[in-house]
């Protein structure tokens, strides 16, 4: 065989395994591409700084465990319908997972039984019995009605009743939170009674009324009716609450509001997609009820490292 025929050879053999790492990495890739696993992540969480925390958890979560993941804002939903057609929207784009916020539990009840049995359901933060929810994340009621109790007796120095706002629609969680509280007050010997507030524009005269009565501190689990009536506490009324924002941060400062109590909703967004991520991946859900801790926030406390891991967790 002459020099030019080598040559020729070592062509077609340095061509033929070219050809076929090419085909190999394409192969690779495209298997690669293949099992990313898209898991849609659904919330009627109002905006503020707790939907941006928990947004933040899900993003970390499906970066380090190779999933992709939409996310939808139930907030201006106002119907069970609205929100089951959501979620036939993300299983018609080939999710293969759900992550489900909701705080009305018949509502909850409505999207779940539209999911398909098969497709894994993470449920954070909401109560229902279906038998699709594989986890359960959510606070501790019992040790956040603690929280905000003694820091109502601890700012009652004059012996204030308590009235607790609620809004129409409450969430499951937030009936044991308010129930909770309520019962560990008057254990204590507090006058508590329960307010029902149809529009958060009716927060001014509630706080005229309650100013002109005298002796009243206020509390809502509910951070809408928290952020009306830091917005509107002209009076100097003691209001305690739980949920966190921007705008809480502020009223926490000029006194408006004087404490929160505020889910670790960072741990929660990763948890869930983590949750959900482990049971498509074939590997189990690590835990099927996880409950996610919280902390008292106050004017005073807010630049403490262990509330400043809570609210601000990318810091």
């Amino acid at each position: 065989m002459d020099k030019k025929m080598k040559k020729f050879l070592l062509a077609d053999i340095f061509l033929l395994v070219f050809l076929f790492l090419l085909s190999s990495t394409d192969f690779l890739l495209r298997e690669r591409k293949m099992d990313i696993i898209r898991i849609a992540v659904l919330t009627d969480m109002p905006a503020g700084r707790q939907l941006e925390n928990f947004r933040m958890g899900v993003a970390k979560a499906a970066m380090e465990w190779n999933v992709d993941v939409s996310f939808s804002s139930l907030a201006d939903m106002r119907t069970g319908e609205e929100k089951q057609a959501a979620v036939q929207r993300e299983l018609e784009t080939g999710c293969r997972g759900i992550v489900l916020q909701c705080r009305d539990s018949r509502h909850a009840e409505e999207v779940l039984e539209s999911v398909p049995v098969g497709v894994p359901v993470v449920l954070y933060d909401s109560e229902t019995d279906s038998a699709r929810v594989r986890v359960r994340i959510g606070g501790n009621a019992e040790e956040e009605s603690r929280l905000l109790a003694e820091a109502v007796l601890t700012g009652r120095e004059k012996g204030e009743s308590v009235t607790i706002v609620e809004p129409v629609q409450k969430s499951w969680y937030m009936e044991q939170l308010h129930g909770l509280t309520e019962e560990r007050l008057r254990e204590a010997g507090v006058l508590v009674r329960r307010g029902s507030l149809g529009e958060t524009s009716a927060v001014e005269t509630l706080l005229k009324g309650m100013a002109a009565q005298g002796g009243n501190i206020l509390v809502s689990g509910d951070i809408s009716v928290l952020q009306a009536l830091g917005e509107a506490n002209t009076e100097g009324i003691p209001v305690y609450g739980a949920g966190f924002s921007g705008a809480v941060r502020g009223f926490l400062e000029k006194g408006t509001v004087r404490g929160t109590v505020v889910h670790r909703d960072y741990e929660a967004g990763y948890l869930a997609v983590e949750g959900a991520a482990r049971i498509l991946q074939g590997k189990g859900a690590a835990e099927e009820t996880v409950v996610v801790e919280s902390v008292l926030v106050t004017a005073e406390t807010l630049r403490d490292k262990n509330v400043e891991s809570v609210v601000f967790p990318y810091i």
